[in-house]
């Protein structure tokens, strides 16, 4: 069949002059909600990858509104406040630790991508600034995050922290809890999947690649095995439900499946593929891809061409139909992450 262009319309209808509005009624956006970090790290990275393939003046917009939402949210104790309302006062003094493992990655890709320099130069201080709380992160999914901005920060010609010595540090944290959690049936970093489970397997091979170390290979491989022997079931991505997960030894939820898990473990395929150039990967890939048209559980069909957005989840009865902010941009990931493998 043939896909949608990539397109960031959807994602300019959802985002006002303060950046990126978190949820959605349907397909209006629903400024009752606010904005969130998380959400507008998210859209910085398509943001500044969709820069990079048109340089349009309207796409460089979208990354400074974004980049100026962090660079707001960005606290004299170099983390990030995260809710903000929609009047523009944040509800919280600190994000989480993977709020701010998301905004490492925003940042860091933003520094060492093709910009104005003078756009550049704000995210990358925000990262160098915010580099000094990596070491005592506690949550898996912060470590990858910030892991994988720190391999983009790494493209920087003008480095002024040890990136690889702190992608070593959090890949060996990581590595840690793999082995505590490994049984014979379960390889993964914690005795259960939850949200965004693509991102602790890509971390960990992007720390394979950095440092060339067989002992980060060997668990990426193990993860990603692991979770393709989980999710993709007769040629289909079955995603983890949130309505209670899966924890080893239990039955899996088969629903609620979101919408950003799609979009992470399409990016995981897509890059493994670029990384270690097995076709298998862009297969998987492609597989994951088809969650968004309709080769999923319930064969419905997530991405809305009318709006351009895309639904929030796939329910037992059907799909959420709102369509919010994470849902948006998870799939332009998505996009982005297959345009390599559809040349």
């Amino acid at each position: 069949m043939g896909y949608p262009p990539i397109s960031l319309d959807y994602l300019r209808t959802m985002t006002d002059s303060t950046g990126l509005i978190q949820h959605a009624a349907h397909g209006i956006p629903n400024r009752k909600t606010g904005y969130t970090t998380d959400d507008n790290s998210r859209s910085l990275i398509v943001a500044v990858r969709q820069y990079e393939r048109t340089g349009t003046r309207e796409d460089l917009d979208l990354v400074i509104r974004y980049t100026s939402f962090l660079h707001y949210a960005c606290t004299p104790a170099r983390k990030f406040k995260d809710f903000m309302t929609y009047q523009r006062v944040f509800l919280d003094d600190d994000g989480t630790e993977d709020c701010l493992g998301r905004a490492l990655w925003a940042c860091g890709t933003a520094a060492s991508a093709a910009l104005p320099d003078n756009v550049r130069i704000v995210p990358r201080k925000m990262f160098e600034d915010c580099c000094v709380w990596v070491g005592d992160l506690t949550s898996p999914r912060a470590r990858a995050y910030s892991m994988i901005g720190l391999a983009e920060y790494l493209k920087c010609s003008d480095r002024r922290i040890d990136a690889e010595g702190k992608i070593d540090a959090l890949a060996d944290s990581l590595l840690e809890l793999l082995r505590h959690c490994t049984t014979k049936d379960w390889a993964w970093y914690e005795t259960y999947l939850t949200y965004g489970n693509a991102i602790l397997a890509l971390g960990m091979l992007v720390a394979a690649q950095i440092t060339g170390k067989k002992k980060y290979m060997d668990a990426a491989l193990q993860s990603i095995d692991f979770l393709t022997e989980t999710l993709i079931i007769n040629d289909r991505l079955e995603i983890i439900g949130n309505n209670g997960w899966y924890f080893r030894g239990d039955e899996r939820a088969w629903y609620d499946q979101q919408t950003i898990d799609a979009g992470y473990t399409v990016h995981m395929y897509a890059e493994a593929f670029k990384l270690l150039n097995d076709k298998a990967y862009s297969d998987l890939a492609k597989i994951a891809y088809g969650w968004f048209f309709g080769n999923n559980r319930s064969e419905v069909c997530v991405y809305d061409a009318e709006t351009g957005g895309c639904c929030d989840a796939i329910t037992p009865w059907g799909l959420n139909l709102n369509q919010g902010a994470e849902s948006c941009v998870s799939f332009i990931l998505a996009q982005l992450s297959m345009e390599p493998l559809n040349d």
